[in-house]
């Protein structure tokens, strides 16, 4: 089974004031990406905003994608995630993990899929990055909960591994010039509480060392990037699942489609 998640950035649209502006050659490229790929599971984040006034700006991501299970996990006020799925969604639910400061509320999507007849659970997640690691690792708790089907976490975590080798100089230098107060940040960003906790939890990362390199930013001509090369988007598994060709897709497509790169993997439980 291969796995995939992908942050869309705004649902393949763009901000302009206060209005949002759907960019069809972004969509496009995020089409071409998925496709090529392939996935049988596929996490989208950021996957449509839900405004005010009840405005949903979104895809019929089944036939975008050519997969026939879908489940928005949001709603008006949310950066919503979508679980689509080759194999039939037979439970899904939403999971609150916390807001931030503009009052955003942002969530996980808890399902449970019908892999040829065994259930796999897979948490679709994305958290705020205006909230603490140690406010992250306290959302994801009840993810954490045991259970005894395969189990894969994954999205866009908006943290850093503390396997990664980051130092606060290197971040810092990136982003002179784009964020108020690059030292600041770049201490936020090194608590790296929340990978820990799901590998203490019992989740590993699927990426091997050698393939580990930054999801954010593509080479997408856009100003609101903080400068750094970050590795923010993860899928992680239980104990028992075997992790094959995991990778970090940096493509021509994938430069014209997201500010994020996609992580693909292929799973099989033991």
């Amino acid at each position: 089974m291969r796995v995939m998640t992908y942050n869309i950035l705004y649902g393949c649209h763009e901000r302009s004031g206060s209005s949002f502006i759907y960019q069809p050659a972004r969509a496009a490229a995020v089409r071409e990406v998925v496709l090529a790929e392939a996935p049988d599971v596929l996490g989208v984040t950021e996957a449509v905003f839900c405004g005010p006034r009840g405005r949903h700006l979104l895809h019929d991501f089944s036939s975008m994608f050519d997969m026939p299970h879908v489940f928005f996990g949001g709603d008006e006020g949310d950066w919503t995630s979508c679980l689509v799925s080759r194999y039939p969604i037979v439970e899904a639910t939403r999971i609150p993990l916390g807001g931030s400061p503009s009052g955003i509320e942002m969530s996980a999507i808890r399902a449970a899929i019908d892999v040829d007849g065994r259930r796999w659970r897979f948490d679709l997640v994305h958290p705020s990055p205006h909230i603490t690691e140690a406010a992250r690792v306290e959302a994801f708790r009840p993810l954490f909960a045991p259970t005894t089907e395969p189990r894969v976490i994954f999205g866009d975590f908006n943290a850093l591994s503390d396997e990664d080798p980051y130092t606060h100089e290197s971040l810092v230098a990136d982003m002179q010039g784009r964020t108020a107060d690059p030292a600041a940040t770049a201490t936020i960003m090194l608590d790296r509480q929340l990978l820990a906790a799901t590998r203490a939890a019992g989740f590993r990362d699927t990426l091997p060392s050698a393939a580990r390199t930054h999801t954010i930013p593509s080479r997408l001509p856009r100003a609101a990037n903080q400068g750094a090369r970050l590795r923010i988007d993860f899928v992680l598994v239980s104990d028992g699942i075997e992790a094959m060709n995991a990778r970090v897709i940096q493509s021509d497509a994938a430069d014209r489609a997201s500010d994020h790169y996609p992580v693909v993997v292929d799973l099989r439980a033991g």
